[in-house]
């Protein structure tokens, strides 16, 4: 059985050794896949020891995954180990990921580390992590305790059938995709330490994380759960517009006339609208499936 680790990496010179180093007593081949850096994570990774490929610019983290895995399929891995490059992950839990797919009880292993963290995670990072698993658990109807790791371990028939689109979204793609495919989940709890060094490429601050995080939410829910995407809103303008349209029915009883032309055009606006998104969501449905 071949494990093959990937390493993502942007601008990691001052941990990306340390990593490689420690990954490599638990897997037969590292590969780390430099995004464009524009320090000297691509000299040092490959004086440690590394396989490295190199983006030469930065492609994102999506297609830089991506282009990890596809590399790993070529080199006949069994099992595929994901790691960051940023040293908040410890290489020594790689057994203990690998061990549900060693013992045929999981395809797809994730490192859960809300359980054990070493440090105290910004709360708009924690924030957003609850809300992307929760989303992620109503998605999937599988037991996902951390939609957001970095630190997971895939089988082969996994990562030979997913293709990662999304730059900032991929950990949910494979998440959503893998679970729809029938493939079997595991959560693995691991310690998950505070960088050492250098920023998160996914946080330049609160609010830009908030609002991604939010974006994410949305396109994600938008492109695997269209139906209530597009229904749920519909149906609620659909209904506030028979609201509306009842009450000038029944002022029109009374009175003789409605008045308030704006919103009588508002009510009916509702109701198109509110249809429109209806036989979008069933299409989009349909089209998803």
């Amino acid at each position: 059985m071949k494990l093959i680790a990937i390493i993502p990496a942007y601008n990691e010179e001052s941990t990306i050794e340390d990593v490689i180093k420690a990954t490599s007593r638990f897997v037969d081949e590292i590969l780390v896949i430099n995004d464009g850096s524009k320090d000297y994570t691509s000299e040092i990774a490959k004086s440690a020891g590394a396989t490295v490929i190199d983006n030469i610019v930065n492609r994102g983290l999506g297609r830089t995954i991506q282009r990890g895995y596809d590399e790993a399929i070529k080199r006949g891995a069994d099992i595929v180990i994901q790691i960051d490059a940023d040293g908040q992950y410890d290489p020594k839990e790689i057994p203990k990921l690998i061990q549900p797919i060693i013992d045929n009880k999981a395809d797809l292993v994730l490192g859960s580390r809300l359980e054990n963290l070493k440090y105290e995670m910004p709360w708009i990072k924690k924030l957003g992590n609850k809300a992307f698993t929760w989303l992620l658990r109503r998605l999937t109807g599988a037991d996902i305790r951390d939609g957001q790791t970095g630190f997971r371990a895939t089988r082969k028939e996994v990562f030979e059938t997913l293709k990662i689109h999304g730059d900032f979204t991929y950990t949910q793609e494979m998440i959503v995709k893998a679970s729809r495919e029938g493939w079997r989940i595991a959560n693995i709890p691991i310690n998950f330490y505070q960088r050492s060094a250098g920023d998160s490429r996914l946080m330049s601050g609160p609010l830009s994380y908030a609002w991604r995080a939010w974006i994410i939410i949305l396109r994600t829910i938008r492109d695997y759960d269209p139906l209530r995407f597009f229904g749920v809103p519909g149906i609620i303008f659909i209904i506030t517009g028979i609201i509306f349209g009842t009450a000038f029915v029944y002022k029109y009883a009374l009175v003789g006339f409605i008045g308030h032309t704006p919103a009588v055009i508002l009510t009916s606006l509702l109701i198109i609208v509110g249809v429109q998104m209806i036989f979008m969501a069933l299409m989009a449905d349909m089209m998803k499936k």
